[in-house]
């Protein structure tokens, strides 16, 4: 008999990267397999301006807010177009590349809307209508329109003063950016579930964290931009200070459903059945093995989790290939450790491996400080951390 020994999971929600990570990969998996038909799908990024950025961080209730205005413009923008209602997933991001807190909204939306028509036998039939992707004037209208309705909410809220709303407005360029041009196609569900974890992964990638324990620095590789990427040198408690602000608040959720995927609206039990019938025809054709069929089954568990995520069925054995069949639940410290060293496992945690000398660098951090104030595009605006209150002029 072979023993295998698996940690727990501590379900934090935003303090942990292997939990985030878990996560995302179940609600990836879940919207793919149970909740979106295989129909074309658009990603819309909706980027607010870093004055605005500091309300919204005090306030958590105005991100469902910023989420439900861009969400009723994307669907006045399809059912111009087309009768019927779009299914959209929306997954608000509080975090930049650079661990800076930068909040925005990724959604998922169908290119196109569904409808139900008479079927067969007086069934219901679900349909589904593609609208084209926006015009440059087009998408610049939905911004507008946007940019309108949530700065007189921030003005109605006490957020923003009426000059600072009326400058806001006026302004040719106000930092409202609008990004629609990943598209999947009907058939590629992998490439669907990849955009969906992309969506709603973590805001910290322990691949790029590194620790200097002779510097006593923390570095941090961002995201690669024009082909390099920076490397942010902290101190522990500014890389803590860092991290804890991208903490999402408690009680509020950060995905939403409009549309066809509301809770009340009557196509959601349609497109449910039709991404699960299509789900379960794919796993046929691909003769997917039994265990990681009963595995999907349970989109949340853990087996399914790896399964999805390594590649690999962890209920199955790799050396006699039999399924495996849980014995033991330990709580106690002290039995795990024993049972450890039974199995001549480490009962230590790892150290850290210590930051390659190619990283360590000999200069203090440096805080980054926010662009100038006349140009909303400066690309260094991913940096700001709107930490401290925006002066009373704005």
């Amino acid at each position: 008999m072979q023993l295998l020994a698996v940690a727990f999971s501590c379900k934090r929600r935003g303090l942990c990267p292997t939990c985030d990570a878990k996560r995302a990969a179940v609600i990836a998996a879940d919207a793919a397999d149970r909740l979106l038909p295989p129909v074309p799908y658009r990603q819309w990024v909706l980027v607010i301006p870093k004055r605005l950025r500091w309300y919204i961080n005090q306030r958590p209730d105005l991100a469902g807010e910023l989420s439900r205005i861009f969400a009723g413009e994307i669907n006045r923008y399809l059912r111009k177009n087309a009768a019927g209602a779009p299914a959209q997933l929306h997954f608000i991001q509080r975090f930049g590349g650079a661990l800076n807190l930068h909040i925005h909204v990724h959604a998922v939306v169908s290119d196109g809307v569904f409808s139900v028509k008479p079927g067969f036998a007086g069934r219901r039939q679900l349909c589904f209508t593609p609208v084209p992707g926006p015009t440059g004037d087009q998408l610049a209208g939905i911004v507008s329109a946007i940019r309108r309705k949530l700065v007189r909410r921030l003005r109605r809220i006490g957020g923003l003063g009426a000059e600072a709303a009326e400058d806001m407005l006026s302004w040719k360029n106000p930092g409202f950016s609008l990004h629609k041009e990943v598209c999947i196609r009907g058939g590629d569900r992998a490439g669907l579930e990849r955009l969906l974890y992309y969506c709603s992964r973590p805001a910290l990638s322990l691949a790029r964290l590194a620790y200097s324990v002779k510097g006593n620095i923390v570095i941090y590789r961002t995201e690669i931009r024009e082909g390099r990427s920076r490397l942010l040198a902290m101190t522990p408690v500014e890389f803590l200070r860092r991290w804890g602000l991208l903490m999402p608040p408690p009680n509020k959720n950060l995905i939403h459903y409009y549309g066809a995927l509301g809770p009340r609206s009557p196509l959601r039990p349609l497109l449910t059945a039709k991404a699960s019938t299509a789900t379960a025809r794919a796993r046929l054709k691909a003769k997917v093995d039994t265990v990681v069929e009963s595995a999907g089954k349970q989109a949340r568990s853990w087996a399914a989790c790896l399964a999805r995520i390594f590649e690999v069925t962890p209920l199955i054995c790799p050396n006699c290939r039999k399924e495996l069949v849980p014995v033991a639940v330990i709580t106690d410290d002290r039995e795990l450790v024993r049972l450890l060293k039974y199995l001549e496992l480490p009962t230590e945690f790892p150290k850290i491996r210590p930051a390659p000398k190619s990283l360590v660098r000999e200069y203090p951090p440096q805080a980054t400080g926010p662009p100038d104030d006349g140009c909303q595009l400066d690309p260094r605006a991913d940096l700001y951390d709107a930490i401290d209150a925006p002066a009373p002029a704005d």
